[in-house]
Order: structure tokens, then sequence, then C-alpha cells
């Protein structure tokens, strides 16, 4: 017999075997339910195939005050909030700027709220933002929370002077923006002038909202800079700290002082 023969039987005994199992795993499965409830073993059937294939997501679901219940996200939404949790890109940048206008056309004077947890994104993409927030009526307050670094801590610099806020855990870090060069020589010594640009597009971005010289701001940016809401603070890159609920804790006295 030929080495492909062989190796044809071994793959068929093999599929065989498979086969078999699947099928002995799905009959151990319904052998727990009593045979009269033939509809119940079709629903488990039907529940071990789902099971395998995954479950799909289900979406946050949030009563309002009216008693409608409506996904977590437009929730935010009626409530002008925008969170930004992910890599900054061409969808996220989108996604944002058509929420900043749609919120704009909904009421031109009340306040947008952007809750910024973002470590990593295009620069092209986060100006995108930048100008959709200079661009619109309302005043944008962004809120720093996790980790704010790179090319998004511009967004977070770039808010409405007085509403730039962090979490008191917040970390800001700044840093050059990253680019991998490929190709020829030509392509390369092209793409490093526009990487070099950018770099400078950044730094003139943060002594711009900062209100610092460039060459001061210049020297947060040849490595990477770690900041605590604090000393974010003391570059004027946000203005305020969030800090702790007081009625929270108010509440939480009164409680303990009324179970004495």
């Amino acid at each position: 017999m030929s080495c492909a023969s062989t190796s044809s039987a071994s793959a068929t005994a093999c599929r065989a075997l498979t086969s078999r199992r699947c099928a002995s795993s799905e009959r151990i499965g319904l052998a727990a339910i009593p045979k009269n409830r033939g509809l119940t073993r079709a629903r488990a059937r039907v529940s071990i195939r789902a099971d395998g294939e995954g479950d799909p997501p289900v979406p946050v679901a949030v009563r309002t005050s009216s008693g409608q219940t409506i996904d977590c996200k437009s929730a935010l939404m009626m409530n002008r909030i925008i969170f930004i949790g992910d890599r900054i890109d061409e969808n996220v940048a989108t996604r944002v700027c058509a929420e900043l206008l749609a919120l704009q056309y909904d009421d031109p004077k009340k306040d947008i709220r952007i809750f910024l947890n973002c470590v990593n994104g295009t620069q092209y993409c986060v100006t995108t933002i930048l100008d959709m927030m200079a661009y619109v009526s309302c005043d944008v307050s962004v809120i720093a929370m996790g980790c704010v670094a790179g090319p998004p801590a511009m967004i977070l610099a770039g808010a409405t002077k007085g509403k730039r806020m962090a979490y008191p855990s917040a970390r800001i870090i700044l840093s050059q923006p990253l680019g991998g060069l490929s190709g020829t020589s030509y392509e390369v010594r092209i793409q490093a002038k526009e990487l070099s640009r950018n770099a400078r597009m950044q730094v003139a971005f943060f002594a711009k909202f900062t209100e610092k010289p460039f060459e001061e701001i210049g020297e947060y940016l040849v490595r990477d800079s770690y900041m605590s809401p604090t000393e974010a603070i003391e570059l004027n890159l946000i203005d305020s700290i969030l800090s702790v609920n007081t009625d929270k804790i108010d509440r939480s006295r009164t409680a303990k002082v009324a179970a004495k």
C-alpha cells in the first residue's frame, strides 16, 4: 500500500473516531433527562449545540426614571455622556465625532462629558476628535480614569478650560507618537519626516493647551513621563481632581449613628 493511501486511511479513521466521541458526549448529556419529556430533550440538544458555538453578547439594560428599559449606551447619551475606552482608530474617532454632533444638535448650550480611559491611538484620529471638540458650540468636559497615555492625552488637555478633570487614582502619561518604518530607503525617509512632523505637532498641541513654552513641553516628551493628577495640575494638563462623594460619606455616617 502506498504512503498516500495510508495517510488517507488514517485521516478517515480519525474523523470517524471524533464523530463517535461527539455523538457519545451528546447522548451522555441527554441521558440525565427523562425520556418522556421529548420537548425538554430537544431543547437540551439545541442548548448543547449553542454552547459549542458560544453565547451571543447581551447588552446591559438600564431602567429610566419613567420606567422605560434601554441599553446602557443610550442611557449615557441621554445624559450627554460619551465613553472612550478603546484604541482610538478611525471607527472610534468617527463614532465620537458623530456623538458630539448629535449632542450639539440636541442642545447647543449644555455641556458634554467624555470619560477617557485610553492608552493608545493614532495621532490623526485623535486630532480629528480635537477638531470636532473645538467645532461644537457646547463646552466639552473630559474626565480621566484609569490610564490616559500617548496621543489620547491631548483630548484630556484639549477640553474646555476649567472642566478638565481626573479621578484620584488616574495616571497620565506623555509620550512621543509611535510609527513603524518600512519600504525602500526613499520611502523610509518620507515616513521619518512625517513621524518627526507628528512629534512636533504633538508638542505644539500640548504647549497650546497648557500655555507652557514649546521647549518646556518638549522635554516631557523626549521620554515617557508618568504623572499623577496632582502633577498634571502643576503642568496645567488638567484643572481639578474629582474628590470622594461627600454626600455618600454623610449618608453612611448617618446610617451608622441611626443603627447605634
